[in-house]
């Protein structure tokens, strides 16, 4: 509720300042008496929106600590109402290590394997490059890819 109630005046304040500035761009009030519909406006717009982004967040579930970064980056109050797993994703999270304890139970899977994963090994050269590189380097990765893909039968 609290989540709403801030929306709805931020938001509130946003479609007054934006209606205001539109209706004074053409030469009229929003402040007048002939103009208390486009006010109205101002409250529906604002209702609504902070309504379907005040239920889009609550629907999501959760702590911070998928998005916990060094130095306490991600602990604000702020941060807490907008960073929260879903419901699907903490199912899905449950469901694979659900499976993961069934593999290591019948032996597919051993349960040293799961708690070391080597990191990936960089390659000396690169085989991409981004398209802003100087054409020389991205020649060079082309030919790294060509060389590695020759060297694995697939040319």
């Amino acid at each position: 509720m609290v989540r709403y109630i801030v929306l709805f005046f931020v938001l509130l304040a946003l479609s007054i300042a934006l209606m205001a500035a539109l209706l004074a761009y053409n030469g009229l009030d929003l402040f007048s008496a002939p103009m208390a519909p486009m006010l109205l406006v101002c409250v529906l717009v604002a209702g609504y929106v902070s309504f379907r982004i005040a239920t889009i967040v609550s629907r999501r579930k959760g702590g911070l600590d998928r998005t916990a970064r060094p130095g306490g980056a991600g602990k604000s109050k702020l941060s807490g109402i907008f960073n929260q797993k879903s419901a699907a994703q903490a199912a899905r999270e449950a469901r694979v290590a659900a499976k993961r304890k069934q593999l290591v139970a019948e032996g597919k899977l051993d349960a040293e394997e799961i708690a070391e994963t080597p990191p990936a090994e960089e390659p000396e050269n690169p085989t991409r490059v981004s398209q802003s590189a100087p054409i020389k380097d991205r020649m060079a990765a082309r030919a790294e890819r060509v060389r590695r893909a020759k060297e694995q039968g697939k040319l």
